[in-house]
């Protein structure tokens, strides 16, 4: 009869296998992980390196790597990439393993706020004026600054908010920092030019009279002293009647803004007569439109009385205060030319014609 052996392998050499099988059970079916780095802080424009030592284990070996957002990132299927960081970034990774598992991470690369330190937006300015105060919302207490050119008439050089008041255009370069990152940034403070304002020579009228001064060389004007001894202060050629000798002051505003300054003396002689003044134009522009009489103040106690051809009364004042704007009950009265009764008020009166001429504005 025949017998059937039995061969037993060697302990060892079962032991060993059983090892093999169970850590290839485990290996193949251990969870993939993945690891993106940790979070960093940079400065804007360096480069940094993601992902962990190792970016992936476990699952089934091997990986394949996608990492987004891709921009200055050279390689993004590698495990390790590096990419150049401007602004504060979340990158994220996704892997994939050979046996079609996936697992995806994130981390955050910050840039440092340094960069919102800036030297401000380029601005403009008229001379001899306060200036322009440099600098952005950005630029906070904590950061370093040093402003450059030096002696650029700055009110300080090591502030985040300078007032710059050059005498030329001027560029100003700003170096913010915290101690690990800096920016340097650029403005350009541009000085305007004032215009030159053209006045009349000096003036000499006698007292009681008006006169027209003028001034040229600007978009807007402004005389002052603005008060009763003149008509129309924001034209270039107001009519004055001054009692006194007066210096008159112009602010003519040019085209870019910026304000010229001149004056001009109107001398006044001494006269006790009326000057009667034979037309105005009461058309609202502000120039001549009311009728004046010129010393009529040294009468406080005079009567007027105006008449159209026919002999009709159309205004009468008592006393008159040169406020007659050639209407009557309102209405406007006709171009034409009118007649006048003035009692003084001291015995004497005087008699004469004005002519309406509503010119056109």
């Amino acid at each position: 009869m025949k017998t059937r052996s039995i061969v037993h392998a060697p302990k060892s050499f079962v032991v060993l296998s059983l090892c093999v099988l169970l850590f290839s059970f485990q290996y193949t079916n251990a969870q993939l992980i993945v690891n993106p780095g940790a979070p960093q802080t940079t400065c804007a424009g360096d480069s940094v390196t993601l992902g962990g030592s190792p970016t992936a284990q476990g699952g089934t070996p091997a990986y394949t790597y996608t990492w987004t957002p891709t921009a200055g990132m050279p390689h993004p299927n590698d495990p390790n990439p590096t990419v150049q960081v401007n602004a504060t970034t979340m990158f994220y990774v996704i892997v994939n393993d050979n046996a079609g598992n996936r697992s995806h991470d994130s981390v955050l690369i910050t840039v440092s706020n340094v960069q919102a330190a800036t030297a401000g937006n380029d601005t403009a300015i008229c001379p001899q004026t306060s200036g322009a105060r440099l600098g952005s919302s950005g630029n906070m207490a904590s950061f370093n600054y040093v402003w450059t050119p030096i002696n650029s008439n700055l009110s300080c050089y090591n502030c985040a908010h300078p007032q710059a008041t050059p005498t030329i255009t001027t560029t100003y370069t700003l170096t913010a920092s915290n101690g690990t990152c800096s920016n340097t940034t650029q403005v350009i403070v541009t000085v305007l030019a004032s215009p030159t304002i053209t006045v009349t020579s000096p003036v000499t009228v006698k007292e009681g009279s008006e006169v027209t001064i003028n001034a040229s060389g600007a978009v807007k004007y402004f005389w002052m002293p603005d008060s009763v001894t003149i008509f129309n202060p924001n034209t270039p050629n107001p009519e004055v009647f001054p009692n006194v000798t007066t210096t008159y002051t112009v602010t003519g505003i040019g085209a870019d803004g910026c304000p010229g300054f001149n004056f001009v003396v109107v001398k006044v002689t001494p006269d006790k007569d009326l000057t009667f003044y034979n037309t105005f134009t009461p058309n609202g522009d502000g120039i001549n439109d009311y009728w004046f009489i010129g010393n009529l103040d040294l009468y406080p106690n005079n009567t007027l009385t105006i008449f159209n051809r026919y002999g009709q009364q159309v205004f009468f004042a008592a006393p008159y205060y040169n406020e007659w704007d050639g209407t009557v009950s309102g209405s406007k009265l006709p171009d034409a030319t009118y007649y006048y009764l003035l009692d003084t008020g001291t015995g004497t009166q005087y008699k004469g014609a004005v002519t309406i001429i509503r010119k056109p504005k």
